[in-house]
């Protein structure tokens, strides 16, 4: 039995499909080349990282720019108590068809975090990705801000590069990182989502160098009705 909702939609089974598409439009031979290329420099990031934030610590505050041109500062939506609490997630691109699938998953939360005072950005290396938004009658898209060369995905830890051969298949394919990341590398974070409350200190984390898997959302929005007092 499910621990969620009954109406709520779960994305477990969406990226299951998708990874099942993926492994059938290209072969299990370059699915596991472009899945080890990735999932494998990650893990091993992960693991000589002595950086890398989790539950109880303080967030790194930082500012970015928004696909607007405007500017996004954690210490501004933290101050006066204006939000019970931020939800700041780091995704790879709007390339990447699982940070999408997860994005769409976050919109369907977005009534649910408004009613529990939480505001949700998203943070990419991607040049110009747009504000997320979409049919869903949950509620308003939600920024994206852009992380030029990975540097606040750096500071809470997350900082990878794919291999060769997985840039290769990619490229490929008609995708270059180094056209659409900001600095023009091949820089990317490992796929992260973060709760953070009226203190500034993280009270929820996910972070999983197997960039298939995602929180589902609903979680999200449970913790953050249990912070909205």
């Amino acid at each position: 039995m499910s621990e969620y909702p009954g109406s709520a939609v779960l994305i477990a089974p969406s990226l299951a499909e998708f990874t099942d598409k993926l492994i059938a439009r290209r072969g299990a031979e370059q699915s596991n080349l472009l899945f080890g290329g990735q999932i494998g420099p990650a893990i091993e990031a992960l693991s000589a990282r002595t950086n890398t934030i989790g539950v109880g610590d303080l967030a790194p505050t930082f500012s970015l720019p928004t696909a607007e041109a405007g500017i996004w500062r954690l210490a501004e939506h933290l101050a006066h108590g204006k939000f019970s609490s931020l939800v700041v997630v780091f995704y790879r691109g709007t390339w990447c068809a699982y940070c999408n699938i997860y994005l769409r998953g976050l919109l369907q939360i977005q009534s649910q975090l408004s009613d529990a005072n939480a505001a949700l950005i998203a943070v990419s290396p991607e040049a110009a990705p747009s504000s997320v938004d979409g049919p869903s009658p949950e509620g308003p898209r939600f920024p994206v801000l852009i992380d030029h060369g990975g540097k606040v995905a750096e500071r809470f830890g997350l900082t990878f590069e794919m291999d060769d051969a997985a840039k290769n298949l990619l490229k490929s394919s008609g995708l270059d990182l180094e056209k659409r990341n900001a600095d023009g590398r091949w820089i990317l974070p490992i796929p992260g989502t973060f709760v953070i409350d009226r203190s500034g200190h993280i009270v929820y984390a996910h972070v999983d160098a197997d960039y298939r898997n995602r929180p589902e959302p609903q979680r999200i929005a449970a913790m953050c009705r249990s912070l909205h007092r």
